[in-house]
């Protein structure tokens, strides 16, 4: 039959695009005259015999293989090629024959082996084949409105489909521009959708009262004589479409997600009232306020279950965590429409046994699950009519059924629960599953039941009354009482135990609270005896009593941050310094100071110096050249022993320049009264000290004049801007202070690498800025001085440790040193510290979810800061390699990403970035033309402009066209130097 149909004359029928097969071979059979089936006998007969299985549906697909698609490629005329191309189920399945030389077709029915599908749009299939014929093509979810034509493309079981007029529904339209945007810009769109498509299914199902956009649209969508509820089971999809891909574009929000798991401060959701700003903002979203009161108190759903996801996938970023964000369970999923339609005709039917038809099962349900189900839900009834609760253990048997496993399967099982289900469980006991173990509900209930017969507890009492076991627990959520889940300190409030009385709240056993008092007492000797606690260590015993061991747990304790407030108020009264937070061998000696100042009789410092023993001397001596590096509460406590800021300066510039005076005499010597109360800067002895073998470093006398000088410019600089980070190129009142400085430091440096002492002229520079010549990166040292400038002005604060979170280099610059806090200096932490950047406040700002981004591009978002800002100053990015910006080596920095791109096959993100700024950043001729362009470009008048400008001319035809077309755009052309070189060729 087939050889008799090209043997008739064959004609061309082109496939559409995205068509379904048999959708085509239906447009070939109308053109011979034949249907379907005969077509498909026909293309599959050989010998008289044809092999065709499966059942033909107006909305089936048919599978061919090799043998048959050929003979189809020439029934239509066109090649295999464009067939494949074209249809998408085209060489999907091969269907297996008698012989693989044998033609074959296969017809395949249902959602389970036949993908999404919709009639085609009427005017495109006129506009693409000339005629108006029916065709069904291959749908996505974003491919359900014509644009043009302004339909919906509506699949229907058992049929072609339907077009459904969108006129009254502008809002359906844009939602798929809306969505398709959605698509584009973010890789999870797709299964935010299939989430947000069961959220508003779901909805759809519940019919809330206050719900009239629906409905309204729902009417003005229904086609003429089509019965209201089978229509409504229709459109389900096309009415919600719109509210789809908005809640599809809220869910693939990753800075929504994130905020919801800082939302939930590490716990799990136990009702999306937990979340008041995702139901919020979905409320916002979707213009309907009422949204918020329907969706606090809803503890499943795919919504709930999203959410849940949502917080445990913040801390589990494999893989794993995110394939269940966005797995939708097969109880939330919407149903087929088939099922859909096969349920309204039975409730149409009503109870007329004989018209009604049989129930038909959901898909991805079993009927024996649900007896199941029922059997174990009578048990648990049971249960919690005696007990009031459904918190069981995991042996639990009720009436010899293991209710405890049982339990414990539905807990696992109760994200992908289906919601009737959850609701009877719930009925039974509201708080069946918590984020919380089952272990604390069930003693929560004990003690409910204590409350009950007893009256409240009595939290500030110790919890009288109660059971050992169950006071304990009690005063134990009191002492973890802001940690807990918000749910759970809810239910503790209604056995009385709020806030303040968990504050107050006293442990059960007295025993503890004798230890801890016994502990205290020891404590208190020991500091009345000793001054303080900095004496006690880790073997201290005082009075056969462990102290050193019991203060060293709660030191260790204290930094953990896990000792209660009663605790460490009840030390620091005792001691205020029993944990400072610099090393406790300064706190030792500093006391040691203070013992030794009392010893010689009080009074001055510098009077009772040379009293004091050796160790206290070296200490003193040692405070005044660190005393930049001090914490504000080691500067108040050398106050109070007589150390003062201008002393300890002055004597810090005095110490080296006073070496040559009299070596110090030991005390009760010869004149060793009046030297030991002579006084510089208030330390006669730190100021003259100089250790033995040591020669006294000076300075030439000739080269003074012009270090004070200098000296005068460095302080004009640093009264204005409060340091001596300077750039190279700074020039302070004509003087090039940036050269001076950068010369001070390379000779202090080349000192430091020779082992020589440092010239003690150079004190007087530390004494201006204590780091003008830091042991890091001096480019660090100005981001710094910038960031404190900034910060002290109240600019760029948030909610986060109170840190810059802004795109400009400042707040980039702090977010990267709030990262790599741990592996900088012990001197940069304590700069920090200065600012607000603790390591409490670091931690905040970067968050314990960090990713390796943040390790790897803050440094080029920093730098392109600088990049951007020289781009907006000068017009390109053609600096020279020894050019700074404001500090910011920007030539150096340039040429090594120059490097790192021409190594490069592909272009990086980094070079895209720079790209954007400066197009000819890296440019495909030498940087020096770049750079003579530039010159000529800002400044074309000078004659160095000018000689360049002709040897462009002279040698333009050798000029790449992108250099041409940059002197073209400054007003450069060939002119009248080209057309003299054209006429010398001619006349050659």
């Amino acid at each position: 039959m087939g050889e008799l149909l090209l043997a008739a004359g064959a004609f061309r029928v082109a496939p559409l695009r995205g068509e379904m097969t048999l959708s085509f071979l239906g447009r070939i059979a109308d053109g011979y005259g034949l249907t379907v089936r005969s077509l498909l006998s026909t293309v599959t007969e050989v010998a008289g015999q044809q092999d065709v299985v499966g059942a033909l549906q107006s909305d089936s697909e048919v599978f061919l293989n090799a043998a048959a698609r050929e003979r189809v490629a020439a029934l239509c005329r066109v090649p295999q090629v464009g067939l494949h191309r074209a249809l998408p189920a085209w060489t999907r399945e091969e269907p297996l024959g008698p012989s693989e030389e044998r033609p074959a077709a296969r017809l395949r029915n249902g959602v389970e082996t036949v993908a999404a599908w919709g009639p085609a749009c009427p005017g495109c299939v006129a506009a693409r084949t000339g005629r108006v014929a029916p065709a069904r093509v291959y749908l996505a979810a974003h491919q359900r409105v014509c644009p043009r034509h302004r339909y919906w493309l509506m699949s229907m079981p058992g049929s072609g489909g339907r077009v459904v007029g969108l006129a009254g529904c502008p809002e359906v339209v844009q939602a798929q521009e809306d969505h398709r945007r959605l698509l584009r810009h973010s890789p999870v769109a797709g299964s935010a959708f299939e989430v947000a498509e069961a959220v508003t299914a779901w909805w759809w199902a519940q019919k809330w009262p206050e719900e009239t956009t629906w409905p309204t649209r729902l009417c003005a969508t229904a086609p003429e004589g089509e019965e209201p509820g089978r229509w409504r089971v229709l459109a389900r999809s096309l009415v919600t479409y719109p509210e789809t891909v908005a809640i599809a574009g809220m869910l693939a929000d990753q800075t929504m997600r994130r905020h919801i798991a800082t939302q939930m401060c590490g716990h799990l959701p136990f009702c999306l009232g937990d979340l008041p700003m995702l139901i919020s903002e979905l409320a916002r979203c979707l213009r309907r306020p009422w949204l918020t009161d329907r969706l606090t108190s809803c503890m499943d759903g795919p919504l709930f279950a999203w959410a849940h996801q949502c917080s445990k996938a913040a801390e589990a970023q494999d893989g794993d965590g995110q394939r269940l964000l966005w797995k939708v369970h097969p109880a939330h999923r919407p149903r087929p429409l088939a099922d859909e339609l096969a349920q309204h005709l039975q409730e149409v039917a009503g109870g007329e046994a004989a018209e009604a038809p049989l129930p038909k099962r959901r898909r991805g349900h079993s009927c024996q699950a649900d007896d199941a189900f029922e059997a174990g839900l009578t048990r648990a009834r049971a249960y919690a009519a005696a007990r009031g609760h459904l918190a069981t253990r995991a042996d639990t048997l009720q009436d010899s059924f293991p209710l405890g496993t049982w339990m414990t399967n539905q807990r696992m099982l109760r994200l992908g629960m289906p919601a009737w289900r959850s609701a009877a469980l719930r009925a039974l006991d509201p708080y069946w599953d918590t984020p919380w173990p089952t272990l604390w509900q069930r003693t929560y209930h004990q003690a409910r039941c204590h409350v009950a017969e007893q009256g409240p507890l009595d939290a500030r009492g110790g919890f009288p009354g109660t059971g050992l076991s169950l006071g304990e627990w009690l005063y134990l959520q009191c002492t973890r009482y802001p940690d807990l889940h918000p749910e759970q300190q809810r239910l503790l409030a209604r056995l009385g135990i709020d806030a303040a009385a968990a504050r107050d709240a006293r442990p059960r056993r007295r025993s503890q609270r004798f230890g801890e008092q016994e502990a205290l007492a020891h404590a208190r000797a020991w500091a009345l005896k000793h001054g303080s606690l900095a004496g006690v260590g880790v073997s201290t015993v005082h009075e056969d009593y462990p102290l050193g061991r019991w203060l060293s747990d709660r030191r260790g304790q204290m930094g953990r941050g896990v000792l209660s407030p009663g605790r460490a108020e009840a030390l620091t009264r005792i001691d205020p310094w029993w944990r400072p937070p610099w090393h406790l061998c300064w706190q030792r000696s500093y006391e040691h100071a203070c013992q030794q100042l009392q010893r010689v009789g009080g009074g001055e410092l510098g009077a009772g110096f040379a009293l004091m023993d050796k160790p206290a001397q070296e200490w003193l001596r040692i405070q005044p050249r660190r005393y930049h590096l001090l914490l504000p509460g080691q500067h108040d406590l050398l106050d109070k022993l007589g150390l003062k800021p201008e002393t300890a300066t002055a004597g810090a510039q005095a110490a080296t320049a006073c070496a040559s005076a009299a070596p110090v005499r030991a005390p009760g010597g010869p004149q060793g009264d009046a030297e030991g109360t002579e006084a510089v800067g208030g330390l006669p002895a730190v100021a003259r000290h100089r250790p033995l073998g040591v020669p006294r470093v000076g300075q030439r006398p000739d080269q003074r004049v012009r270090f004070d000088s200098a000296l005068v410019h460095a302080r004009a600089w640093a009264d204005v801007h409060g340091h001596l980070a300077v750039p190279r190129d700074t020039r302070q009142s004509g003087f090039a202070l940036g050269m001076w400085l950068f010369s001070q430091r390379n000779r202090a440096k080349q000192r430091a690498r020779q082992g020589e002492p440092s010239s003690p002229h150079l004190n007087q520079l530390a004494a201006i800025d204590p780091w003008w010549n830091p042991p890091w990166d001096l480019h660090w040292q100005r981001n710094y001085y910038r960031a404190r400038d900034c910060m002290r002005a109240g600019r760029g604060a948030d909610t986060v440790g109170g840190l810059p979170v802004g795109k400009d280099a400042l707040g980039i610059w702090v977010k990267r040193q709030c990262t790599l806090y741990e592996s900088l200096r012990p001197d940069q932490q304590h700069l920090l510290a200065a600012i607000g950047i603790t390591p409490e406040a670091a931690r905040a700002r970067v968050g314990p979810r960090d990713s390796r981004r943040l390790t790897t591009t803050p440094r080029f978002d920093t730098d392109v800061a600088h990049a951007r800002s020289y781009a907006a100053q000068h017009g390109h990015l053609a600096p020279h390699a020894g050019e700074e910006h404001e500090g910011f080596p920007i030539g150096r920095w340039l040429a090594e990403h120059r490097q790192r791109a021409r190594k490069k096959s592909g272009t990086s993100p980094q070079a895209r970035v720079l790209a954007s700024l400066d197009p000819w950043w890296n440019p495909p001729w030498p940087m020096r033309w770049q750079y003579s362009y530039h010159h000529a470009r800002t400044l074309p008048d000078t004659p160095r402009a000018a000689r360049w400008i002709t040897a462009q001319r002279q040698a333009w035809p050798l000029l790449h066209p992108g250099q041409q077309q940059l002197l073209a755009d400054i007003g450069i052309s060939v002119g009248r130097q080209l057309s003299f070189q054209r006429g010398r060729s001619c006349s050659l």
